[in-house]
Parts: C-alpha cells; sequence; structure tokens
C-alpha cells in the first residue's frame, strides 16, 4: 500500500435513511482494519421531488465520526452536500424518478467535490466488511477510471462483463482528466435506462478494471469474503421470487438468510443506534 493509502478513504452517498446502513458498514470495517478512515458522505436535499428525501445531517455524521474514532482517533468523516450541483445537472433528468431512487445518481458528482481523495472506495450502504478490507487499495488503476466486480445476476442476463456498480475503487484523478463522471451524467440526465448510472457505467467505461468477486460478495458468502453486499437478488428455487433483505433487518438476516455471521456488529450497531435516539 503507498502512502497516500494509509489512510483508507471510503465514500457513502444518500439520504438521512442511510445512516443506518452506514453506522453498521462502517462498524464492520473498523472490526478489521488497521488503518484510519477518511470517510466522505455525499448527500443531498431532493424534498421537492418527495418530502422523505431530506439530507445526512451533521449530527448523524458526528456521531458516526464518534464512533470510527474509538477504534482510531485519527479518523474522520466528512459531510458534502451537493445539492446544489445536483440540481443544475440532475433536476430534470428522467432518471430522477424510477424505481430506484435519485440517491443512486449522487456519486457521480465525487469528481466536483473539493478535497477527495485521489483515490477512494465507493460503498453502497447495505455492504458488510467480512474482513481486512485495505487489500482492495493495493489495486493498480493507472490509466484506468475504476475497478468494479461482475454483477451476479447482470453477467447472466445483460452480458458476462457487465459490472456491479455498489462497489467502486475510483481513480478521482483520471476521472477529472478524462471527464468520464461528467460524460455519465449527461447520459443520465438524458435517457432514461433501467439501472440508471450502473448502466451509463457500464456503457461508456472506456476500458475495464475487474475486482474479483471477494470485494463485492452479491451471493453467498464464502470463507474469502471481503466485503458482502446484500443488494436486491432473485431466487429460482424452490419457486421464482424477489429476495431484498438489508443488514438493518436483523430478524429476516436469520430468519431469511440463517444468516448470524455479523450478528457482534448488528448487536453493536442497536445499542449505538439506542445511544444516537437518546
Amino acid at each position: 500500500m503507498n502512502d497516500v493509502l494509509k489512510t483508507l478513504p471510503i465514500l457513502y452517498c444518500g439520504n438521512d435513511k442511510v445512516f443506518d446502513g452506514i453506522l453498521i458498514s462502517l462498524l464492520s470495517i473498523i472490526k478489521y482494519a488497521k488503518n484510519p478512515l477518511d470517510v466522505f458522505v455525499m448527500t443531498v436535499g431532493l424534498q421537492d421531488v418527495k418530502p422523505e428525501y431530506k439530507p445526512v445531517t451533521l449530527k448523524q455524521t458526528m456521531f458516526l465520526e464518534s464512533v470510527i474514532q474509538e477504534a482510531n482517533s485519527q479518523s474522520k468523516v466528512h459531510l458534502v452536500d451537493v445539492t446544489s450541483e445536483f440540481k443544475q445537472e440532475m433536476y430534470s433528468s428522467p432518471n430522477v424518478a424510477t424505481s430506484y431512487t435519485p440517491y443512486t445518481l449522487v456519486r457521480l458528482f465525487a469528481d466536483m467535490v473539493p478535497g477527495m481523495p485521489e483515490r477512494i472506495l465507493y460503498m453502497d450502504t447495505d455492504t458488510v466488511a467480512h474482513s481486512d478490507i485495505s487489500s482492495v487499495f493495493e489495486t493498480d488503476l493507472t490509466n484506468i477510471e475504476f475497478a468494479a466486480v461482475r454483477d451476479y445476476l447482470g453477467k447472466i442476463f445483460i452480458y458476462f462483463n457487465y459490472q456491479n456498480a455498489g462497489i467502486l475503487y475510483l481513480n478521482i484523478d483520471y476521472i477529472k482528466k478524462t471527464g468520464f463522471f461528467k460524460e455519465v451524467r449527461e447520459r443520465c440526465r438524458s435517457r432514461k435506462m433501467w439501472f440508471p448510472d450502473q448502466t451509463a457505467l457500464n456503457s461508456l467505461t472506456p476500458k475495464r478494471k475487474f475486482l474479483p468477486r471477494k470485494y463485492n460478495e452479491q451471493r453467498k458468502l464464502h470463507d474469502d469474503t471481503v466485503i458482502q453486499h446484500f443488494s436486491k437478488s432473485i431466487r429460482l428455487f424452490p419457486y421464482y421470487r424477489t429476495v431484498n433483505v438489508k443488514p438493518w433487518q436483523i430478524d429476516k438476516m436469520h430468519s431469511v438468510f440463517h444468516l448470524h455471521e455479523y450478528d457482534d456488529i448488528l448487536d453493536e450497531y442497536s445499542t449505538l443506534k439506542k445511544k444516537y435516539i437518546s
């Protein structure tokens, strides 16, 4: 790991409802990582689109910072509000009102954030670390905009090299140089897509870099899994159905997935959530 990445830079995006997911994700990361974390939380206020689309609050990020500083006093959490930039470019996009929230598009503004690290790991807020994530930062991104894992379903139903955007190791400096995110934002602004920014990222990436499956485990937990991603999935047996269970739905983690691997983290999350509310 080079000197720049002695601190682990991590990016999350969303509204105030992602607090639970980020808290669980960070608790899982600090369980294993020895390095201090440099966490960026990008948010947008879109109450005029839906009343519940409220931005992440300073209170929430200050609490998250206090939690990760218990593990390493040098860790930081930065709250970045890009409402103005988002509305200027994306407010009229047909992808703002889809089955996916407009917050999937917020990460596409990372190149516009002053002080954003030159390399950063974007993580969806329904991801949980199963071991130390530090090794992902050793991935060579020379002349590459991002690295990602193949999408479990997309590689079957769309095309084999279709990548999942839930975990993205981003080369922000190179993205600025090539204007890649600007191009992706324009595609999302002007054309409606089924999986908005994920489709645009896959369509427009000039050169692909693949991360091993273990960095975005979208299906069954394996011994070598580094990050498990609890994304919406399809089950064909014993009958066709969709499954969409999130880490903070603790009872369903047990009853649907029969998964107890993260119980210590979820117990800590429950305790801290009560402390935050009080």
